[in-house]
């Protein structure tokens, strides 16, 4: 920005240099009136007034009429333009002495070229470092999905690689079209998903089992488990927990069980836990809650691990938070491989925003997605996943949010 004072007898005669020199775009700083050598009240030898121009190329320096005699005495008569400034009153808007519409200033000008300037330095240095993934496609939209899929907890390489996918399958016309794109994406992402049975609610195995870490609503999931498999599927169901750790975990437990109407055991020894399975052989299901364990601190764990591990009679899922940071999800998801899980429960899907880090697990680690909650209610907010459902919570496919 360029800063140039002027002196003038009145101010319109001010406001015309001001345009002559910075141009119609000019911005008024300040206007000083400079009082005559008498002393007159009401008189002034002229005004003082700092303009600026931030377009350097149409800037005049020099001023016509830099100095002038004070000793000439003038009475300041304000005019049309002079009423928009008084005398020593600080003016920080615009000037502008005539309409604009239709002209173009050379400083607008400027201005845009200064802006397309950076918009292609902007996509070259995103095509070169990669660190904005959506300026990697061509076009507003597949730029903007890209970014949501992130925005949504996507990791970036897998947003990208989705993307890459989906851009690849359609036509020029198409990828100008958010559901065109939205689509491709949602099979690209299909295509990575393990296949999920269909269960109906039905868990293929006779035997159950919930691991994971602490907090994450593996009784609550348990208990909604049972009373679908019970309550509306009629099935025999045992209830069983070994978490001895937790105070009031075996409570919790046995009230839900007391409510449903179905047997429930304790067993705190590995061996306990065998006879208790094989005593009730004749049940459709055996339901078993273990303790929750922090990820860092397995090893009071490691017998119950091996045995559910090695034992092919048992159906394992470990019981994830989406709340839980997709880093801390991940190293959730590798401490917990001690125990063999084959499928992946989803729990408080009612408390995020960014429910993405179920696609990057899911794709990650190649295990089914077996069942998702999104509420404390028992059982109705216990549901069976499929790759759709994936896809509309991830994807946002109908543009609304999605209640699992």
């Amino acid at each position: 920005m360029k800063i140039k004072t002027f002196y003038s007898r009145t101010m319109a005669e001010a406001f015309k240099e001001i345009k002559t020199h910075l141009g119609s775009d000019a911005i008024l700083l300040s206007t000083k009136e400079i009082p005559c050598r008498s002393g007159v009240w009401g008189h002034s030898s002229g005004f003082e007034v700092v303009a600026a121009c931030d377009d350097a190329e149409a800037v005049d320096f020099l001023s016509e009429k830099d100095e002038f005699s004070n000793s000439e005495n003038r009475t300041f008569h304000p005019d049309a333009e002079s009423l928009e400034t008084l005398p020593g009153v600080v003016h920080t808007g615009t000037y502008s002495p005539e309409k604009l519409a239709g002209k173009r200033s050379v400083a607008s000008r400027k201005r845009r070229s200064i802006e397309q300037v950076l918009q292609t330095s902007d996509r070259k240095a995103s095509r070169e470092t990669g660190k904005n993934a959506g300026l990697l496609f061509k076009g507003r939209v597949a730029s903007c999905l890209c970014r949501n899929l992130i925005d949504n907890g996507v990791e970036a390489a897998l947003a990208k690689k989705l993307m890459s996918m989906a851009w690849d399958e359609l036509t020029s016309g198409q990828r100008r079209s958010r559901s065109a794109l939205v689509q491709s994406v949602a099979r690209a992402a299909l295509s990575m998903i393990p296949a999920i049975p269909d269960r109906d609610g039905i868990p293929k195995k006779r035997i159950v089992a919930f691991v994971g870490p602490t907090g994450v609503g593996k009784t609550t999931s348990i208990a909604k488990l049972a009373a679908h498999l019970a309550l509306k599927k009629k099935k025999k169901v045992l209830l069983v927990t070994t978490d001895g750790y937790r105070i009031g975990a075996i409570d919790q437990l046995r009230t839900y069980a007391g409510l449903m109407g179905i047997p429930f055991r304790f067993v705190d020894q590995l061996p306990d836990l065998v006879h208790t399975i094989e005593e009730h052989k004749q049940r459709d299901y055996i339901l078993i809650d273990t303790a929750g364990r922090s990820p860092r601190d397995l090893g009071a764990m490691h017998p119950l691990a091996e045995f559910l591990r090695k034992s092919n009679d048992i159906e394992r899922h470990l019981v994830l938070s989406v709340a839980t940071k997709s880093q801390d999800l991940r190293a959730v998801v590798d401490n917990f491989e001690i125990c063999g899980p084959d499928h992946l429960l989803f729990t408080k899907l009612d408390e995020t925003t960014t429910p993405g880090p179920i696609l990057n697990e899911i794709i990650r680690t190649q295990k089914s997605f077996s069942y998702y909650s999104d509420g404390q209610r028992v059982p109705d907010d216990l549901h069976t996943a499929t790759g759709e459902c994936i896809l509309d919570l991830v994807l946002n496919r109908n543009d609304v949010a999605f209640k699992e």
